[in-house]
């Protein structure tokens, strides 16, 4: 099952990263993947958005007995005979965000975006809010869903974002996911979805189809 987080999540905290010991990092391979621990809480393999699965062949720790998560993973490839063998160099918790419509007052402060894109049956996101790592809340809220041009239904989501007390003091970097199946049961070819972010310099918005 996919692990989703709690509505507030500590900048710092909510971001569980493991990792190997070692200090060399060749040219890594960085992707969107769920990430499968095994009965000791080791990285067993992870299967990345394009549907690649891998089995990890060094040890990585920080994860809960047989857990699931979404992560971003820093990986090589290595040829070992006739065998391909994958070395994880990072791998970084990547919250699932909840769906709080109807739970609170809409909260949409500013922050900067670095990318959004759809793969692996989830909206992803690249943001770059203000902080100094206190405690923001993270989720998104379902705006309405109308009928579209094509018979279908586009949803219409927004980021919930509350800075809270963190001040507003350098960027970091922040990855965040949404699952398609917290937005609707099915998603037809006629359906889409359009999400809206608060920026510092506007709303900004993007549309998604063709699922």
């Amino acid at each position: 099952m996919k692990r989703f987080y709690p509505f507030l999540l500590a900048l710092l905290a909510s971001f569980a990263s493991c990792s190997n010991d070692e200090e060399y990092y060749p040219d890594l391979i960085t992707e969107m993947a769920m990430a499968y621990g095994d009965a000791q809480g080791l990285l067993e393999r992870f299967v990345t958005d394009s549907g690649k699965t891998y089995r990890v062949s060094n040890e990585i720790k920080g994860l809960e007995a047989n857990e699931t998560v979404r992560a971003l993973i820093g990986y090589a490839l290595y040829e070992d005979g006739d065998e391909i063998r994958v070395q994880v160099y990072t791998a970084q918790v990547v919250p699932v965000m909840p769906d709080v419509t109807g739970k609170t007052e809409p909260q949409h402060d500013p922050i900067n975006v670095e990318s959004v894109w759809l793969g692996g049956g989830f909206i992803n996101m690249h943001l770059l809010p203000k902080s100094q790592g206190e405690k923001q809340g993270w989720a998104f809220l379902r705006d309405s869903t109308r009928t579209n041009s094509l018979g279908g239904r586009t949803h219409h989501l927004s980021l919930y974002h509350h800075q809270q007390d963190d001040p507003l003091s350098y960027s970091r970097h922040v990855y965040l996911s949404i699952d398609l199946d917290s937005v609707a049961s099915e998603l037809r070819p006629t359906d889409s979805i359009t999400f809206v972010i608060q920026t510092f310099g506007g709303p900004q918005s993007w549309h998604f189809g063709k699922f």
